[in-house]
Order: C-alpha cells, then structure tokens, then sequence
C-alpha cells in the first residue's frame, strides 16, 4: 500500500464525514434555534414566573398545637 492510496482513503473519510456533516447541519441549525429561542423566551417571561410563584405563595401553617388538648371538639 502506496502513500497515494492511505492519503486517498484518508481524503475519501474527511470526505464522508463533511458528507454527513452536511447533512445533518439543517437539523443542528434548528436545534440551536430552538434552543436559544427558548432561552429567550424563558428570560422574557421570568419577571412573569417570579410574580406568579410570589401570587401562589400560600400563607405559614398554624403550627399551635393547643387544638390537640381542645376536648370540645
């Protein structure tokens, strides 16, 4: 096996990856996209998830446990 043919093989895989590289580069183009619109939309609505976690926050429980001796009840 001559220089000529390893070097043509190793041209014929850098070949076959960029192949498959260029394939597949729309599907990672769009994931990224996603990805990063995601991010951005998060950041938009975070002042929206502070206020509505602050809304939801439900008040401290009695903790008195005085009801336990209460015989009325």
């Amino acid at each position: 096996m001559d220089t000529g043919t390893i070097l043509g093989y190793a041209a014929g895989y850098i070949a076959a990856m960029g192949g498959v590289f260029l394939l597949y580069l729309p599907v990672i183009i769009l994931l990224v996209a996603l990805l990063i619109a995601g991010g951005l939309l998060e950041l938009l609505l975070l002042p929206f998830i502070a206020l509505f976690k602050r809304l939801r926050r439900r008040p401290e429980p009695d903790l008195d446990p005085s009801w336990f001796l209460d015989r009325n009840r």
